[in-house]
């Protein structure tokens, strides 16, 4: 099965971590074909922060393991462009989702790819209105 390069979003990415199936076989099926995960940066702050918060070393260990198999895509002008017409087309409508999920979004958006997620609400909104 040839499955396109997708950014990950943090709860799929932290299911992962903790070896949680489905995603952790899906996962590696990934990494065969792709030999690399992609997270948005949004979604590395957000792994570490909470890993951190609750003083949680072993799995921050786990996480900063598999960050030398993920890039990291960072915000950018054009991301950050996307996300404010996101904004501007989703917020009028009533749906908006949260900052993070709007700028993970929009980094998919910039560079081409799909998001896999389990909020797939989150995302319903921006999947409908941009492409």
């Amino acid at each position: 099965m040839n499955e396109p390069l997708c950014l990950i979003d943090t709860d799929i990415f932290s299911y992962i971590l903790k070896r949680m199936e489905p995603a952790y076989y899906h996962s590696r099926e990934y990494l065969r074909q792709h030999r690399r995960f992609i997270i948005s940066c949004l979604t590395c702050y957000e792994c570490s922060r909470g890993y951190k918060a609750v003083e949680a070393t072993k799995r921050l260990q786990v996480f900063k393991k598999y960050l030398m198999l993920t890039d990291v895509l960072y915000l950018d002008q054009p991301i950050l462009d996307k996300a404010a017409e996101i904004y501007r087309v989703l917020k009028p409508k009533g749906i908006f989702p949260g900052e993070f999920d709007v700028l993970i979004g929009a980094t998919a958006l910039i560079h081409k790819m799909g998001v896999v997620t389990n909020n797939e609400d989150h995302y319903e909104g921006m999947k409908r209105h941009f492409h």
